[in-house]
């Protein structure tokens, strides 16, 4: 081979090698967001669990004492 077909194969190789790597940014990317949005559910969810529980708590302070 001559190196003028080596410099073009390198050439290809790196623009290859660019066009993945901006797909996978953009992967990233997504990938971020969805994970931001899993983030802000879970941390709902977790708030009304504790509410629950503070709610349960004070129920089971209401409850009148055992008859002796």
């Amino acid at each position: 081979m001559s190196w003028a077909s080596d410099a073009l194969a390198a050439l290809r190789k790196i623009i290859t090698l660019e066009e993945r790597v901006a797909t996978l940014a953009d992967d990233v990317k997504e990938l971020s967001k969805i994970i931001k949005d899993i983030d802000r559910r879970l941390i709902k969810l977790e708030t009304k669990f504790e509410v629950y529980e503070h709610l349960a708590e004070k129920s089971r302070s209401r409850r009148l004492p055992p008859p002796a």
